[in-house]
């Protein structure tokens, strides 16, 4: 264990540099301990949070160079950052950003201060620039910092906050990078549709050009990673983008195989030719209401239950994509169009009565047209921060 002694005037706060596997588990818990009967936090599953450390399980998190940190106060822990560098970034981007993430913390501005310090310090000394965050190791994992919408439970891979966190990092000296914006769509309100989102749909059921199906299951492997090759090319352009590559991709198809339903996974063609994808899932959190993160020893029998038996209201659209050469064309938008329209029905065939449509920036007017057109309203705001640090 490597204790840091903080700056002056937060004398009670120490900083434990992670650097075992039992304080790897004191990090883990962090979160857990501070929220724990909030009412909108949605606790995930520690066995998935463990797993998204680990580089042995997660292709993601290889490769980094890391550093996680403790706070302690008279004695207990109350608060947690990482600060890391992604190779992937210095590639796709630039070499001089160092990101921060994985930032919990107690209501106290000594305690949010010093590990923002301490995120900010290590990444110098790795002769990064600028600091960028929060961000779980990529934009393809949870980023974003919670800005509003705080009375909503976190849903599946979203992260949570507290109001009390940006004023923090703004009195750092942080500035806005980008928001990143989740919708809401009530599934049993909105109708009659828009009648421009009617027509685009009207459209691409009589066109011969535009057909779409449903996820073949005996194929899952090989229609993930036609869905996310097609992600990889659709978001390219967007603020920090990194495309997945094989071995991630194979990652998500394993860890989302138990959540994915054949008849919500939607792949669309224009001419033949795969070009747009749309998954909806299960609020996980919502199904692992109650365990405190744990599946032993007997919650992984109830949440296999839950998901036999489809007890989640709450679903989330995480990847849906459209080629770029239809971007803005009235055959991909209208191919969108109805996928949005096959799986909100599916879903509320389902039993569903909401869904999550996140996260969308801020500037992606494409895609924030078509999620106002399915009548989801924007419900939370997720913001990425960014500091000069040399």
């Amino acid at each position: 264990m490597s204790v840091d002694k903080p700056r002056v005037g937060a004398s009670n706060v120490e900083i434990v540099k992670v650097a075992s596997p039992s304080e790897t588990q004191r990090f883990l818990d962090v979160p857990f301990d501070l929220y724990r009967g909030q009412s909108a936090w949605s606790p995930p599953l520690r066995l998935e949070r463990k797993e998204q450390l680990d580089p042995q399980k997660n292709p993601a998190a290889r490769n980094l160079d890391r550093q996680l940190f403790v706070a302690v106060q008279n004695g207990r822990d109350v608060g947690r950052i990482a600060a890391f560098t992604n190779p992937d970034h210095d590639a796709q981007h630039d070499s001089e950003t160092g990101f921060f993430g994985y930032f919990d913390a107690v209501n106290d501005p000594e305690v949010l201060s010093v590990l923002l310090q301490s995120a900010q310090t290590w990444l110098q000394k790795k002769r990064r620039s600028r600091i960028v965050g929060p961000a779980q190791w990529s934009v393809n994992e949870e980023v974003g910092l919670l800005v509003d919408g705080f009375d909503h439970p976190n849903v599946l891979l979203m992260p949570y906050g507290r109001p009390y966190y940006a004023p923090a990092v703004e009195a750092e000296g942080f500035t806005k990078t980008i928001d990143m914006i989740a919708f809401q769509a009530d599934l049993n309100e909105g109708y009659p549709r828009p009648k421009m989102t009617q027509m685009m749909v009207d459209y691409a059921k009589r066109s011969d050009a535009i057909t779409w199906r449903t996820l073949d299951a005996k194929d899952f492997d090989a229609e993930v990673t036609r869905a996310m090759h097609i992600f990889n090319d659709a978001w390219s352009d967007n603020w920090g983008f990194l495309p997945y590559p094989d071995e991630a991709i194979r990652h998500i198809a394993k860890e989302m195989k138990p959540l994915i339903h054949p008849k919500r996974f939607f792949m669309g063609s224009i001419d033949g030719e795969l070009a747009a994808f749309l998954c909806l899932l299960p609020d996980l959190n919502e199904l692992s209401a109650g365990f405190d993160g744990k599946l032993l020893p007997f919650n992984w029998a109830k949440l296999i239950y839950r998901l036999k038996t489809q007890k989640a209201k709450q679903a989330r659209i995480p990847l849906m994509g459209l080629r770029k050469e239809y971007h803005n064309t009235r055959k991909g938008l209208a191919l969108i169009a109805a996928l949005c329209e096959e799986s909100f029905e599916a879903a509320r065939q389902a039993g569903f009565t909401h869904c999550e449509l996140s996260w969308i920036l801020e500037d992606n007017e494409g895609m924030i047209s078509i999620c106002k057109q399915a009548s989801a309203k924007p419900y939370k705001t997720y913001r990425m921060y960014e500091k000069k640090i040399g």
